[in-house]
């Protein structure tokens, strides 16, 4: 999956055209996509999950307003978890997906779980993609993720995508944390968060807020520190809940990390 690196309010990027699929990569994606989604679904119930603070956006959605899910690139499989459970109870969540061809498998299994897919790429066309999000939250109540760091990283920094998004659209931010008493973390960039089976994990969902209307580079800077420090206190919090310990900054080199 693509998620919305530093997007470029400027014009430059044109939309990248949508890779047309072969008959012959249109039956490997008819026997692929739903053999990945049911292995989700088991890996899923190797671990023992747990969401805390959810009430305050739960009761938003319920009346049919969007909001702007923001995480930690690491999280992606524990968090997905979390969205499935909400598309599954009616609420409108969706993702950025590459218009390659590769990105086709990501679109299928989101249709395999509820989950209509928003094209675009936001390495090659950012402004693009920004205003497919934007018109996704506006007409048809979509509900974006966002890892915050992208999908190259620098790991854990704060990237302003989700803040425009949230900005343009007037919708508020929920901030995602998570953590998982014993797991392993591989040796990514984002060195992603792999529990082990039958570990707890907490799912910590923050307040929704309402970016500020401010522009200029100041008042970016401020609301994406601000950003930034409600994900890590989510995540500071999720780590209480399951007695781990603090993530280390630096990533690991070449590796798989066991923790706990």
């Amino acid at each position: 999956m693509s998620e919305p690196d530093a997007i470029s309010s400027a014009g430059r990027g044109a939309p990248r055209p949508q890779r047309r699929v072969t008959r012959r990569q249109e039956l490997l994606l008819s026997v692929l996509t739903p053999l990945l989604a049911l292995l989700l679904r088991l890996i899923w119930k190797l671990f023992r999950f747990e969401v805390r603070g959810e009430d305050a956006f739960r009761a938003r959605v319920a009346d049919g307003q969007p909001v702007v899910f923001a995480f930690w690139h690491e999280g992606l499989l524990v968090v997905c978890w979390y969205m499935a459970r909400l598309l599954e109870a009616g609420v409108k969540v969706t993702f950025l997906i590459s218009p390659s061809v590769d990105g086709e498998v990501g679109v299928r299994i989101l249709a395999a779980f509820g989950s209509k897919a928003v094209r675009g790429s936001s390495r090659r066309s950012g402004a693009a993609a920004l205003r497919g999000l934007v018109a996704t939250i506006r007409r048809d109540r979509q509900s974006p993720c966002i890892t915050l760091d992208g999908s190259k990283g620098p790991r854990r920094f704060c990237k302003p995508g989700a803040i425009m998004v949230a900005r343009m659209a007037e919708a508020p931010i929920v901030p995602v944390g998570f953590a998982a008493r014993r797991s392993w973390r591989l040796p990514t960039w984002d060195r992603h968060l792999l529990p082990k089976p039958a570990s707890r994990v907490v799912i910590s969902i923050g307040e929704p807020y309402l970016v500020a209307q401010e522009r200029g580079d100041e008042a970016m800077e401020r609301q994406r520190r601000e950003l930034e420090e409600r994900v890590n206190q989510q995540m500071s919090e999720a780590e209480a809940a399951v007695g781990a310990r603090p993530e280390r900054a630096a990533p690991l080199q070449g590796e798989v990390e066991e923790e706990g």
